[in-house]
């Protein structure tokens, strides 16, 4: 298994609201957006990786019901530190997070942080953006080319910390060798279809390659927002 991973704050926002969790050793990745324009989204997201990663470091149990239970203990710790801290106030972050268990990979998330599945000549997003618009869109009550360019295309429907308890998507999908498996903010996703991302990575001498391709144009199509990758590829 090779990984990498990689943070810019992008060329607008003014400080990175993003944060990224990588445990190799055991087999955990995992990225955060701290909503934007809330408050201490930084910390939100934060706090939202180091909880998870604390709840598996204190956990033996390897499956999905404990992966959802680590992002369903992080919904609390933000909550808890939202209510806690006056400053903090109102602040949550989306969480998606995925676990390599031998050929297997587990996943859970919430909120518009995706995860995708480059495998051979194609790219499928396993992940469910919980946003109004990508609702609208599942209804058919708007067309895709409404979705893009939709006014409330960001605003979040489900997302961590906001509420005591929160629905958690999860899953899980048998990994070939040479799957390479992509957990990704919006700020990447803003400037980059998943067509366009499976071609820089495909063309990249190496993952590490890969990843400097994929920031590095997004950041070249403006950079609108804090920009946020882990990828990894499965090679045994």
């Amino acid at each position: 298994m090779e990984w990498v991973a990689k943070s810019d704050p992008g060329l607008v926002r003014p400080r990175n609201e993003d944060a990224y969790l990588v445990l190799p050793d055991k087999g955990l990745f995992a990225v955060a957006d701290g909503l934007g324009g809330h408050q201490a989204g930084d910390v939100a997201s934060q706090l939202a990786v180091s909880t998870v990663a604390q709840f598996w470091q204190e956990e033996k149990e390897v499956s999905l019901e404990r992966l959802v239970a680590a992002v369903k203990a992080a919904n609390e710790a933000v909550y808890r530190a939202s209510l806690a801290r006056p400053e903090c106030m109102g602040m949550g972050t989306t969480l998606t997070v995925c676990l390599v268990k031998e050929k297997e990979l587990l996943w859970a998330h919430v909120g518009d942080s995706r995860g995708y599945l480059l495998r051979g000549g194609e790219v499928t997003q396993f992940t469910q953006d919980h946003t109004l618009v990508a609702e609208l869109l599942r209804e058919g009550e708007i067309s895709p080319e409404e979705a893009e360019w939709h006014p409330y295309r960001h605003v979040l429907s489900r997302a961590l910390g906001i509420e005591a308890a929160v629905e958690v998507d999860a899953g899980s999908f048998a990994l070939e060798r040479g799957d390479i498996i992509l957990l990704c903010t919006d700020g990447l996703t803003l400037h980059l279809t998943p067509e366009e991302i499976l071609r820089l990575v495909r063309e990249a001498k190496s993952l590490a390659a890969g990843g400097e391709k994929l920031l590095a144009e997004a950041l070249e199509r403006g950079g609108e927002d804090n920009i946020t990758l882990v990828m990894v590829r499965i090679d045994d």
